[in-house]
This record gives structure tokens, C-alpha cells and sequence, in this order.
């Protein structure tokens, strides 16, 4: 019997003990599991390395409130190395689950560009951890990964005076070198010209055979506070030669427009970048001329126009960001440049005149405070709509003051009337925010990571949306709105990454993105994708014996 008290005793205090933990905070859930990036859907082939910025997910924690998500490039997880981060400062750290960087969901998205960085294994980090009624969780296992490049840029087939290569995923930019004159520039598009062996060269051994290298650029959008490079690159592609044939001479003649489609007429494909255009001979009215300027207007009678290029030899101009040549100024410079290949500036750094005695200003031409020129055109319905497009040899004289000056030789409109005019169409491709069912995922009422399968996704709170990269976006715009026809916005975000969470009331709702190039001229919109449906839910609650 003593015995027998003594266990009683025994089972009775430690069940005592228990009720007194639980009383005074027994240890709250553990630590999320399951952390991993993704591009389109949580359930995506599991990767490591990502060419553009993963959105997040991790399995649901029971009892979560929200969560708390950083990144870093250290698995230590130090202030100094924090990448990004949704943890609230001071106190409300662990406890908090107000503000607009509250993540509701077992998945996030950061909004931002990240570099690329490689490591080994890995060069970035990310860890979460769950705030409930009883405080903040561990933090998961660091779960590393690589930002990184899928290739390298590869030749496309080209036209004279041009050089074009495969667009690069997650580029932002490229940088073109030409090993031979050791110069480089930066473009946004998929082609280049060649005006620094052309200009001011008329021995074919200039420019007969070209060899060159490109790389891309990835620029740093949004905010990253611990100093990451603003821009990173990758790697330098093999070294290619294109070879040229010889000048044409006779009138000059607009021919086709190359970028990532190469088109000739009404009838072409439309350009989702502002193309290189390209023409031959070099002659008008009998006079021969070397150097040439491009124009593109809105209207077929070649009046208002919308882009100016530079002044360029050679049969071929492609837009850069990185400036136009500088041109002679002098007779001296001039005697210099058959010689010597002419610099990238801020400016053409002289005056430069329409055959009316107008001054005019390259569309190349660097703002003040602009790292980059505004080279690209907005969208028009290709269906429809076209830009018009000529060609006027540009002449040199000599000044009162005996500087040079460049005067085009006609007025594009008398070009365009002569019948030296071609059209080109620029529409980007929409955004892809589907395949079979759109790319969603959130929290089914039940509490389960949703990556969907049906056209019309049913979530619980915030769903986070995805999207196929556009060429040419540097960032993109989403919307959404309680109607598909007539589409009337109740809200809208604007995103440097793929994804974004919605935060959303519960009902159906439809969604859309474009995007937006930081490159084009007036506005920066771009095509939007078609809208997507998600239906959003309110939870549902049981009572559940203890």
C-alpha cells in the first residue's frame, strides 16, 4: 500500500508539474520545416540556383499568426549581413504581426532584384521562423542558395554592320566589347552596331571582319541595406567574329528591322525592344555620304517625330544606354578620326542641325543626372499601328568660329515622300500568369500550402502570384480588380521580382500584370498579361476537445 500511495503521489505531481508548464508557457511549435525558393510554384522542381529572384515557401506552422522571413549572406545570420528582412526592430521583434511586411502565408516574396552571387556551396541564405500566441518559434534551418546566369549569350544570325545574340533570362542590360579597339558599351537590347569601325573609315579592313564578346548585366532594383553590388555580371561569352560585306553604293535605301524578330515591311513581326534598323547605299542625289541619322515617327508622313538617333557610319544603327559618339569638332580631330575610332560620350559634344537649320539633340544623348539614355518606344497595336522609319546622309562644314558642325543633308519628311521610308511594330509579349491554372499559391481553408491546379484557385488570406519573366521589363506592375469586364482597379503594386502577395478581401478576384521598361521614352508600361481569376475565402473554425 505504501508503495502503491507512492506512485499515485508521484503521477499526481508530475501531472501537477505539467498543468503548471502549460500554465506558465509551455514551449510553443517548433520551428518551420520545408524552406525553399521557387519561381512559379511552390512544388516547382526543387533548385538551388535561380537566374532571377526566388519568391519563398516553407510548410504551415499550427498556431501561426504570420511569420518573420530574412535573408543573408551569411549562415550566421549577423546584422552586417542581413540581405532583407521583415523582422520588426526593437521590441516588437517575435511578437508582432502588425504592418504592411507582415507575411500571412507559409510563402513571400521580396519585391527586389537580387544579384548575382555564387558560393560554395552557396552565397545567400534565408531563414523563418512563425510568431504565435505564445511568441516566436526557432528559426528554421538556414536554407542556402545561388544566383546565377543559365547561360551564355550565343551569335543569331545577322544582317551588315550588326551583331546579335540570344537574350540572357534575368538580364537587365548587356555589355558589348570589342576586344580589337578596346571598347566597350551597354545596351538593352539583343543587337549592337558597329559605328566605331565604320565612322570616318572607308578601308574595309576596318570593319571587313569584326570580333567581338558580350556578357549581361544584372542590375540591383529596390532596396538591399548591406552593400551588395549594384551591379553584377556574367560571364564573358566566347570570342565571335562577324564578317561584313562590302558598302553598296548607289541611293541610299531603307532596309529591315532586327531585334529579336527581323521584319521589312507592314506585314512583319512585332518588335518587343526597339530594333536596330538598317539600309544601303550612301547616296543622294548623286552625292555620296558617309555618315547617316536615323528618325521614327508616328505618322507616315515623317512629322512628328518620336526618336532621333546618332550619327553613325556604316549601314546599320542599333540604340544604346551608354551614349553616342563623339564626334570631331575639329579639322584636327576630323584628320584624326580616319585613324583612330571615336569614343562613347554623354553627348555627340557638337552642334548638330536638321537640313532646316534646326538644332536637334540624339535620343542617345545622357540626361544630367541619367546613368542610361531613353532608347526604347512605347507599345502600339501591332495590329494596327506602326512607327515609320527613314534614313538622311548627315554632311560636315566648318563653322564661322572653325568648329564643325553636322547638318542632315534633307528633312526626313522629303525622305519619306521620295519613297525612302519603311514601318516597324513594337509590342512587347504579355506576361505568362498561367499555365493550365495560374500560378498561385497561398493557404487552402483547410490550412494546406496550395500550389494550384485549377483555373480558378481558391485560397485562404493572402495568395502570392508569379509570372513569367518579360523581355526588355526592369519591373513590373499588377493590378487587380473585383470584375473582369469592365476591369475597374481596386489596388495595385508595383514589383522589381516575378512575384508579389496580394492583399486581398475575401471574394473572386482577377489579377493582371504588365511590364514596365525604365528604358522607354514617355511612360514605361508595357503589355499587360490576360487577367487571371484567384477566390479568396474566410477561414473556417471547429471546436475541437482537449
Amino acid at each position: 500500500m505504501p508503495a502503491a500511495r507512492l506512485l499515485v503521489t508521484v503521477a499526481l505531481l508530475a501531472t501537477l508539474a505539467g498543468g503548471a508548464t502549460s500554465a506558465l508557457g509551455a514551449p510553443g511549435p517548433e520551428a518551420p520545416t520545408g524552406l525553399h525558393g521557387f519561381l512559379l510554384r511552390p512544388g516547382d522542381t526543387p533548385s538551388r540556383t535561380f537566374a532571377r529572384t526566388p519568391a519563398f515557401a516553407w510548410s504551415p506552422v499550427r498556431g501561426a499568426s504570420c511569420y518573420e522571413l530574412r535573408l543573408a549572406t551569411s549562415r550566421a545570420f549577423e546584422d552586417s549581413t542581413i540581405v532583407w528582412s521583415n523582422v520588426s526592430s526593437g521590441g516588437g521583434a517575435g511578437r508582432s504581426c502588425r504592418g504592411p511586411r507582415a507575411i500571412r502565408i507559409p510563402a513571400a516574396s521580396l519585391g527586389l532584384t537580387l544579384p548575382w552571387f555564387t558560393g560554395r556551396p552557396y552565397a545567400l541564405y534565408a531563414q523563418v521562423r512563425a510568431i504565435t500566441s505564445r511568441g516566436a518559434t526557432a528559426w528554421s534551418a538556414p536554407y542556402g542558395f545561388n544566383m546565377q546566369w543559365t547561360e551564355r549569350p550565343v551569335p543569331l544570325a545577322t544582317k551588315p554592320g550588326l551583331i546579335r545574340w540570344t537574350p540572357i533570362e534575368g538580364a537587365t542590360a548587356y555589355e558589348v566589347w570589342y576586344p580589337d579597339i578596346r571598347t566597350s558599351f551597354t545596351t538593352h537590347t539583343n543587337v549592337a552596331d558597329l559605328r566605331e569601325f565604320y565612322t570616318f573609315h572607308d578601308d574595309p579592313a576596318w570593319w571587313s571582319t569584326v570580333r567581338w564578346r558580350v556578357r549581361a548585366i544584372r542590375q540591383v532594383l529596390g532596396s538591399i541595406p548591406n552593400g551588395l553590388p549594384a551591379v553584377s555580371y556574367g560571364p564573358w561569352s566566347p570570342l565571335y567574329a562577324t564578317r561584313n560585306p562590302d558598302l553598296v553604293a548607289g541611293p541610299l535605301q531603307t532596309r529591315l528591322s532586327v531585334s529579336d524578330v527581323v521584319s521589312s515591311s507592314w506585314k512583319g513581326a512585332a518588335h518587343q525592344l526597339m530594333p536596330a534598323l538598317t539600309w544601303s547605299g550612301n547616296g543622294l542625289g548623286g552625292t555620296p555620304y558617309g555618315l547617316f541619322r536615323v528618325y521614327a515617327f508616328t505618322d507616315k508622313e515623317c512629322v512628328n517625330v518620336v526618336f532621333r538617333g546618332s550619327v553613325v557610319g556604316g549601314p546599320a544603327f542599333a540604340p544604346r544606354l551608354s551614349g553616342p559618339l563623339k564626334l570631331p569638332a575639329s579639322v584636327a580631330e576630323l584628320d584624326d578620326a580616319a585613324f583612330q575610332t571615336l569614343p562613347s560620350a554623354p553627348s555627340e559634344g557638337v552642334k548638330t542641325f536638321m537640313a532646316d537649320g534646326t538644332p536637334l539633340v540624339s535620343s542617345e544623348t545622357l540626361g544630367e543626372n541619367s546613368a542610361s539614355a531613353k532608347v526604347d518606344l512605347p507599345d502600339i497595336d501591332a495590329k494596327t499601328t506602326r512607327y515609320f522609319w527613314t534614313v538622311v546622309p548627315v554632311g560636315v562644314q566648318i563653322s564661322t568660329s572653325g568648329s564643325l558642325e553636322y547638318y542632315d543633308a534633307e528633312i526626313p519628311q522629303d525622305a519619306c515622300e521620295a519613297g525612302r521610308v519603311s514601318t516597324f511594330a513594337k509590342l512587347s509579349k504579355p506576361a505568362i500568369t498561367a499555365s493550365g491554372a495560374p500560378y498561385v499559391a497561398g493557404l487552402t481553408p483547410t490550412g494546406r500550402l496550395l500550389a494550384s491546379a485549377t483555373p480558378r484557385p481558391t485560397v485562404y488570406s493572402t495568395p502570392l502570384v508569379a509570372w513569367r519573366p518579360v523581355i526588355g521589363a526592369t519591373s513590373y506592375e499588377v493590378q487587380w480588380s473585383r470584375s473582369l469586364y469592365p476591369w475597374r482597379a481596386r489596388g495595385t503594386l508595383r514589383t522589381h521580382a516575378t512575384s508579389a502577395t496580394l492583399k486581398l478581401g475575401a471574394g473572386l478576384w482577377y489579377y493582371r500584370v504588365r511590364g514596365l521598361n525604365g528604358v522607354q521614352v514617355g511612360t514605361p508600361a508595357m503589355t499587360w498579361s490576360r487577367p487571371a481569376a484567384v477566390k479568396v475565402v474566410r477561414p473556417t473554425f471547429k471546436i475541437a476537445r482537449r
